[in-house]
């Protein structure tokens, strides 16, 4: 029976990720931070659940699990908010007859409130065939071995290799994409990285390149396969790393080092780790800050397409120093029309009691609210 109390989230990197290979193989795209959320919430799901249920989870401890900076709090915590709110409106197709089109969402419920340090969820039900009593054709997984991914794709490239490894013959095994049909179940666009190389160095390369050093799994190889002068597939060649291979290299990387967390959020928004490393040095953690405020706020006004170019030139051109000059002024304009407001409220309410004590013929001072001790006002009341 579903219960409509939130159960609190007690995560960990040792526990596992379920998910049917239908859901792995469907057409979908996530943010890293989106990914985040639906991993952890995944963390929540026991094999026995018949039903979804209302998760709360504490940023300090998804930080901690993602093994971000707790002390940049405001940052994450808007992540997680920008994203929880995004992912009720993702979908994911799964069908691949173009005859039959099947959709379903993420998301069916988020609740968060400012301060409070927790955001809380729930799958939404259309997810259930294919995350809940999973028995046969799904895959596994702990989630430690991709809490150290930081790149968009790496999550989803590991677990459509993580799928075949099953069929893994002495210890490796290799698994074939058809060029265009990557690019469909990563749902890229066909005018995003329509060269190949562009392709290749901002997915595959940085996607490997993170399986290799924080997972289970070791790509020995990437093979790419040409009709003519064209790429048609890609074919990864995997070695399965041992057990005790896989918990050595674990726990090497316990201690790993920490980028900045301006640093963090650059490439999150899409910036090369190392583009991100020398603007921070360059331009300063606090015009950073204000130019992602000012990009974001243009994006929600509809008037930027391309994020990440859009940020780059206001963040080398400091459009942002401008516009939170303007954001100040407009606040301390706002807060000195309804300090005005208030006092004239007063004044109004206090001409009327002034009439209402000659109208009686009292003293204005007995209609007055009368002061607590310490001199406070009551609750709802106005000053003389």
């Amino acid at each position: 029976m579903f219960s409509m109390k939130p159960k609190a989230a007690a995560v960990t990197s040792l526990q596992v990720i379920r998910k049917s290979n239908e859901l792995i193989e469907a057409r979908y795209r996530l943010s890293i931070w989106e990914q985040r959320l639906v991993l952890t919430l995944l963390t929540q799901i026991s094999p026995k659940d018949e039903d979804f249920k209302r998760y709360k989870i504490g940023i300090s401890d998804l930080a901690n699990l993602w093994e971000l900076d707790g002390n940049y709090a405001n940052a994450i915590y808007e992540e997680v908010q920008n994203a929880a709110d995004s992912l009720v409106g993702r979908t994911i197709q799964l069908s691949d007859d173009p005859a039959i089109s099947e959709t379903v969402s993420w998301l069916s419920y988020v609740k968060y409130r400012r301060g409070s340090g927790e955001v809380e969820m729930e799958f939404h039900s259309s997810l259930k065939p294919y995350l809940l009593q999973l028995q046969k054709h799904f895959t596994q997984y702990q989630l430690g071995h991709v809490v150290n991914f930081k790149k968009q794709y790496t999550i989803r490239i590991y677990e459509l290799l993580k799928m075949e490894a099953f069929k893994a013959t002495g210890g490796s095994f290799s698994k074939t994409f058809k060029y265009t049909e990557l690019r469909v179940l990563l749902a890229l666009d066909e005018k995003e990285y329509k060269m190949f190389n562009d392709f290749k160095k901002r997915i595959i390369d940085p996607s490997v390149q993170e399986i290799c050093a924080h997972t289970d799994l070791n790509i020995v190889d990437v093979r790419y396969g040409k009709t003519s002068r064209k790429i048609t597939d890609i074919t990864f060649v995997v070695k399965v790393r041992p057990a005790d291979e896989a918990i050595t290299l674990e726990l090497e990387m316990e201690e790993p080092p920490k980028e900045h967390p301006i640093v963090e959020i650059l490439i999150n928004l899409g910036f090369a780790s190392e583009t991100a490393r020398k603007y921070k040095t360059r331009f300063g953690v606090k015009c950073i800050e204000r130019n992602i405020a000012y990009a974001k706020a243009k994006q929600e006004a509809g008037l930027v397409k391309d994020f990440p170019s859009y940020l780059n030139q206001a963040i080398k051109e400091d459009m942002g120093g401008a516009w939170e000059i303007a954001q100040a002024k407009q606040e301390q304009d706002n807060a000195e029309k309804q300090a005005q407001a208030a006092r004239r409220e007063q004044q109004a309410e206090l001409a009327h009691l002034q009439k209402l004590a000659e109208q009686a013929g009292i003293p204005l001072e007995t209609l007055l609210p009368k002061k607590r001790k310490g001199g406070e006002q009551p609750e709802n009341s106005s000053k003389p």
